[in-house]
């Protein structure tokens, strides 16, 4: 799959390769010119997206792109390895690597391609019981990109043992700042303030009315040279732009908030999947940015969603896969639509956008249920389907006891007993409630 996402990237099929091809190498001459970014001058990354870049460049500039398509893929075999050693793991597997080919090219060609292979790390780590690496794995991740940062909060609400999550993410962070002191960085945490000057992105969903005047004549598109992207302008877009920072932030506290309630008064694991989607949704939906491997990040929801496995489940993660899809219709296939503002192009970016906000809004309606309405109903006929499913058992005088073995788990966990306790993705034992319509139907 890999292969063919690399043939998809060569520059005289598609031009999703260019940052890889072009801006990472620019950055390390300018580096090695003696203006290091995030270190000698402000960047909008944080510090560690320097390390994917600099290993891609052990051969020189001109060898980068093809020594980052080895790394990425030498990398995700690593994290698909430790995935399939994780019950349902090939579930997992599978759902991860569906949702690469479903994005296309650009899946491979970011730095968030690394950032999301050291999550599935995480997420594999977790599973062994090990949640103070599982931080540090998400913590790494953070100081890539910053969104793995709402996976880490999410862990820290889901666990008990949040002193070692604690520990762990201070320990990294702070290794990260001494070596940044050390080479004598004065822009470390510049990333925080880089994008308050930043316009509004075509690809945003916020941007998206804007596109429809655009098209009208009353907006048009420009490509911003000092950052590499095209941006809308209009009027009012400033005022929308300037909001966009604050929102995100006020919607990323309000659901931690939301989450920290619906795991206390629901199904642990239910409400904690449904938070992690949340807060990923949440950064996409309110962002001024709206970048094509934006779609990346939602490949931890993803995953979490597959591990569960309902039918509510899986409707989200074909959400998120029908995401993946439209995005790479729009980007590299038919981009050109988008930034002339032409009708395919601006309705292709409007089904793709209107599914966000859908992710999203069903996130948090999730959330919303879990914390009013307590534990999820489980009809006896899908209980002991998802017990049979969850523990591999086909012998029918097994199921009944592992149901009766589920009703005593989720009893503790209404009583707050350790058995209840919420896990980020679950033990791999207990099975996952239905819909208190289920069992009214």
């Amino acid at each position: 799959m890999h292969a063919l996402l690399a043939i998809l990237n060569v520059p005289s099929v598609s031009d999703a390769y260019g940052d890889v091809r072009n801006v990472y190498p620019f950055w390390v001459e300018q580096g090695l010119a003696g203006q290091w970014l995030g270190i000698d001058v402000e960047w909008v990354y944080p510090l560690l997206a320097w390390a994917p870049i600099l290993l891609s460049n052990v051969l020189g500039p001109d060898a980068l792109p093809i020594v980052w398509m080895l790394m990425v893929t030498a990398l995700d075999a690593v994290a698909l390895a430790l995935l399939l050693r994780v019950p349902r793991g090939h579930v997992l597997a599978w759902a991860w690597l569906g949702l690469q080919l479903a994005l296309g090219p650009v899946a491979l060609g970011r730095i968030d391609t690394v950032a999301v292979a050291v999550c599935i790390i995480g997420l594999a780590v977790l599973r062994g019981e090990r949640p103070g690496w599982a931080a540090a794995a998400f913590t790494i991740g953070a100081w890539m990109k910053v969104w793995p940062g709402v996976l880490y909060l999410a862990l820290l609400i889901a666990r008990r043992e949040r002193l070692r999550i604690l520990a762990a993410g201070a320990l990294v962070s702070a290794a990260v700042l001494v070596v940044a002191a050390l080479l004598g960085s004065q822009h470390a945490l510049s990333f925080l303030l880089q994008q308050e000057d930043r316009g509004l992105q075509i690809e945003a969903v916020a941007a998206t009315p804007y596109l429809w005047q655009a098209w009208l004549g009353d907006a048009h598109v420009y490509f911003d040279r000092q950052i590499y992207t095209f941006q809308v302008d209009a009027p009012g877009v400033g005022r929308v732009a300037a909001l966009a920072t604050p929102v995100l932030v006020g919607a990323v506290v309000a659901l931690c908030a939301l989450g920290v309630l619906a795991v206390r008064r629901s199904h642990g694991r239910e409400a904690i999947v449904w938070l992690a989607v949340a807060l990923v949704a949440a950064m996409i939906v309110t962002n001024k940015v709206g970048s094509p491997q934006f779609v990346l990040w939602l490949t931890l929801p993803a995953l979490l969603l597959a591990e569960l496995g309902a039918r509510r489940h899986w409707i989200g993660a074909g959400a998120i896969g029908l995401v993946a899809l439209l995005t790479q219709l729009q980007f590299p296939w038919t981009y050109d639509a988008l930034v002339l503002a032409e009708p395919f192009g601006v309705l292709l970016l409007t089904a793709r956008n209107l599914v966000h906000v859908g992710i999203l809004v069903g996130a948090v309606w999730m959330l919303v249920r879990a914390a009013r309405r307590g534990p999820f109903a489980l009809s006896g006929d899908e209980r002991r389907e998802q017990v049979a499913h969850a523990a591999g058992l086909d012998e029918e005088g097994v199921v009944p006891e592992a149901a009766l073995e589920h009703d005593r788990l989720v009893a503790g966990g209404a009583r707050g007993d350790a058995g209840g306790q919420p896990l980020l993705i679950g033990d791999g034992e207990e099975p996952v409630a239905g819909d208190a319509d289920d069992e009214r139907r």
